[in-house]
């Protein structure tokens, strides 16, 4: 009798054993069965675009455009990886002589972390017909700024071109969060 009772005792524990081990294995199984989901790209567009007025010297007037055109560029922050924003930057349907830099200044608003980064204007392909879509057309530039709130403002360099002015109008805003 004694040793049937030690018998059930054993089963039972076994039992026991066996299950409580099991649930983990079962739920870490389930787990990599559905991986968390990577988050998708997101692109926000600035909330306020950069507008700026470029011209050229009298030296040029000629080849000048009068009264300058009021130029729109509307910069975007695109997120995905963790930590990691690419900013880039689109012309408006305003046709100007001019093609200038944009720059974003940065700032993390969770962790203070804060940069500027230049959006260099790409040299149109002269070695193909272009339309004027491909004239002003800006390089995106990719930046870590960890994960938080980001807050970016945007302004033309501050190097106009060699043969012209550029007046800031008013500078580009955006906010976005990074995961």
């Amino acid at each position: 009798m004694r040793r049937e009772a030690i018998r059930r005792s054993f089963v039972a524990w076994t039992a026991a054993a066996v299950t409580v081990l099991a649930i983990p294995l079962c739920s870490f199984a389930t787990a990599m069965a559905n991986p968390p989901p990577v988050p998708a790209a997101t692109t926000t567009a600035f909330q306020v675009p950069v507008r700026f007025v470029a011209g050229c010297l009298l030296m040029t007037v000629l080849a000048c455009e009068y009264p300058p055109p009021l130029s729109t560029v509307t910069p975007s922050a695109t997120t995905g990886a963790s930590g990691v924003v690419t900013f880039a930057a689109e012309r408006s349907a305003t046709n100007s002589t001019y093609c200038v830099a944009v720059w974003v200044n940065w700032r993390n608003l969770t962790t203070g972390v804060a940069g500027t980064t230049p959006l260099r204007h790409v040299e149109p392909d002269h070695s193909r017909p272009t339309g004027p879509s491909d004239r002003c057309r800006y390089a995106p530039a990719t930046v870590v700024t960890g994960s938080g709130t980001i807050a970016a403002v945007a302004d033309v360099g501050a190097h106009p071109p060699v043969d012209g002015y550029q007046i800031l109008v008013n500078p580009g805003l955006g906010t976005f969060p990074v995961p």
